[in-house]
């Protein structure tokens, strides 16, 4: 009897929970999943534009993303047509062979932020980046500059605020109670974002918390937990509400109920412009991992945003636009990658072909890479900056017995000791090694013809044996690198001047095995 009465008490306890709940929002009828767009893949994160008329979503593992279906997740588009989702098709321009997710629509849906995270050298590493936005395609994309910004888990899910000026964002960093916790970004006046600030204890846990969406009224914010002992199932949806603009005090979360919660898990919770109904995401009863849901609402929590402009400040600010493409050196055909601007003292990571503005006229440091290249450093002048509207950048393909010589790894003269700032060239090789796991090369290390022939080539071996203890400390596997020392045997000009023996000492990596 007294374990009928606890189970009673828990059940209206749960009863009166959901009504508060509901006072922020009514759910009726009962939830759909979008069958017209959904698949045997996984559907989550999603964003609908201004219009009402386009979704985006992330599908992971399906055999159209980039990379086919060992991508991690690339950007999808829906439109919606007869009160129905349909015509899915990949958007354009993402982040290719990362994990992609979108964040929100700024500017009327002219433009659109979206998630880019990928592993790096042993950790997850997360961007945040902004493109423009037309039926359906993502171009021009750029990485937002955010001071601190560290995200080190593969997973990052966000949304923006409808007037533009607030990012919040689940990912884990130094300052994470646990895994994954939400913080939030506000836009200050002069155009640039503030630091994440994680959003306190009372919404994070030392589990999972995830896919935040906030409501236009800026104030009340659903997300999904792992880490609540009232939870349905493993994830489910809460509602919170801010209680003042520190943005760390909020009430306390409600597991929004079971017409939505179940003992799956239920993700990407977001309200639709229009306000008529919920979209999440769910993996009961599902056709793949996760499918898209819908349920009808009422609430009164949304505003009308659609008079509002944002980001006027950085577009009025970007003056010099510049394009950039990159080309097979031995083709001369276009090809797909990424170049990583350093410049002011940011850096911004660039798709090509693309272009960016400049707010001013400056040298930039430019890193050229893309998949099955040789990655490339040069430095374009303020003066080529000023008088150049498109760069064209060359990449070596990465084919069997190509020789690249290692032009800037240089020694101390008669010493196999490096000259300061040689490992720079030697981090692109380990980078080009970490990114094409199946190559494997051999070094060698070469001399001028100056002095006895015997000392040249044991220092030859001495510098490849550096070479290879450097890459080796670098984890990369001793049975990918071989290297033999020629001494000066093998000349790449005559030895008639200065100049050309400063040429023939060196050191080349040339590809055995691809």
């Amino acid at each position: 009897m007294r374990i009928f009465l606890l189970s009673v008490l828990t059940y209206l306890s749960q009863l009166q929970s959901f009504a508060q709940v509901t006072d922020l929002i009514q759910f009726y009828g009962e939830s759909e999943a979008l069958d017209s767009i959904n698949t045997v893949y996984d559907e989550g994160y999603i964003a609908i534009h201004p219009s009402g008329q386009e979704m985006l979503f992330t599908t992971k593992g399906h055999v159209s993303n980039v990379g086919g279906v060992s991508n991690p997740g690339d950007i999808w588009v829906a439109e919606y047509k007869s009160e129905n989702w349909m015509n899915r098709k990949p958007s354009t321009n993402v982040q290719p062979s990362q994990f992609n997710s979108p964040i929100g629509f700024v500017n009327q849906g002219k433009l659109v932020l979206y998630n880019a995270t990928y592993f790096d050298r042993g950790v997850y590493r997360g961007e945040i980046w902004l493109g423009d936005y037309a039926q359906g395609s993502i171009s021009n994309g750029r990485k937002l500059s955010i001071p601190y910004f560290n995200n080190i888990s593969e997973h990052q899910t966000g949304s923006i605020s409808a007037n533009g000026q607030h990012i919040v964002l689940a990912m884990e960093s130094t300052s994470s109670f646990g895994v994954e916790d939400l913080y939030v970004m506000h836009l200050q006046a002069d155009g640039n974002w503030s630091a994440p600030k994680n959003m306190g204890y009372r919404l994070n846990t030392a589990f999972q918390e995830y896919t935040p969406f906030l409501a236009s009224d800026n104030e009340t914010l659903f997300f999904s937990s792992n880490g609540r002992d009232e939870g349905e199932g493993s994830f489910d949806i809460y509602v919170t509400s801010r209680v003042d603009d520190t943005w760390q005090n909020w009430t306390e979360p409600k597991n929004i109920g079971p017409l939505v919660n179940t003992v799956g898990a239920e993700t990407s919770f977001m309200l639709d412009p229009g306000g008529d109904f919920a979209y999440y995401a769910s993996t009961t009863d599902s056709d793949g991992y996760g499918d898209l849901r819908r349920i009808p609402i009422t609430t009164d929590i949304l505003e009308d945003t659609s008079s509002l402009q944002v980001f006027e400040v950085l577009e009025e600010e970007q003056l010099y636009n510049r394009s950039f493409t990159l080309t097979n050196q031995e083709s001369g055909d276009t090809i797909q990658g990424d170049i990583r601007l350093t410049y002011d003292g940011q850096v911004v990571t660039l798709r090509v072909p693309g272009s960016i503005d400049f707010e001013e006229v400056t040298d930039v440091k430019v890193l050229a890479k893309s998949a099955g290249y040789l990655s490339k450093e040069l430095v374009i002048s303020a003066s080529d900056l000023s008088s150049t509207d498109t760069f064209q950048i060359t990449l070596e393909p990465l084919d069997l017995g190509l020789t690249i010589q290692l032009s800037n790894v240089l020694f101390y003269q008669g010493t196999a000791n490096f000259v300061e700032g040689s490992e720079k060239e030697l981090d692109l090789v380990i980078e080009m090694l970490n990114e094409n796991p199946t190559i494997k090369i051999q070094l060698a290390g070469h001399t001028d013809n100056v002095g006895d022939p015997a000392l040249n080539l044991q220092l030859s071996n001495e510098r490849v044996t550096v070479v290879k203890n450097y890459l080796i400390k670098a984890e990369v596997d001793f049975k990918r690198l071989t290297g033999k020392g020629f001494g000066g045997n093998q000349p790449l000009v005559p030895n008639t001047s200065e100049s050309n023996r400063k040429l023939n000492r060196r050191v080349e990596f040339t590809i055995t095995e691809n």
